[in-house]
């Protein structure tokens, strides 16, 4: 992948994110009224459960007061899983591909969310302390990416 492609596809993902904590934070997207404070924020995609594969990773948050929203806002990273002409992965049967893949999506988005970290969109969320962010490809694979502190800090989880 070009570094110019690289840069378009940061940008789009960081505009993304941005939109995502905007429906996060507003009622009418997240069905409750008032808001439900957030503790855990995981982007989910279908992956090879569908024909073709669904890459599109719909946002689920939840916290103590149980779900805060779900569906809600999508991060579209199929540039991230090359799929062939009949609409499969490449390489399917090859769990490392696969992985490695979302690996690289995984990094992706960690370098988004560093960078939209301190935004205004993320600030109106309602928090109960630290967000847990995580991306899973459902029947796949599944990370903790981050946790982004309220005051825009964000801390890797431990190796």
């Amino acid at each position: 992948m070009s570094s110019e492609n690289t840069n378009k596809i940061n940008e789009q993902i960081k505009a993304e994110l941005l939109e995502c904590f905007h429906l996060f934070s507003n009622t009418e997207f997240t069905g409750y009224d008032p808001l439900r404070p957030v503790a855990k924020i995981v982007f989910a995609a279908q992956g090879e459960i569908t024909t073709p594969p669904d890459l599109d990773f719909m946002g689920y948050g939840g916290g103590s007061e149980g779900e805060s929203f779900s569906d809600c806002g999508v991060l579209s990273l199929e540039s991230f899983f090359p799929l062939n002409e009949e609409g499969d992965y490449y390489a399917s049967e090859d769990e490392e591909y696969i992985e490695e893949c979302f690996q690289n999506a995984c990094s992706a988005v960690l370098g988004s969310l560093q960078a939209v970290a301190d935004s205004k969109e993320f600030q109106k969320i309602p928090k109960e302390g630290p967000v847990v962010f995580g991306l899973k490809l459902i029947d796949q694979c599944n990370k903790i990416i981050c946790r982004i502190h309220p005051d825009g800090d964000v801390e890797l989880p431990p190796k």
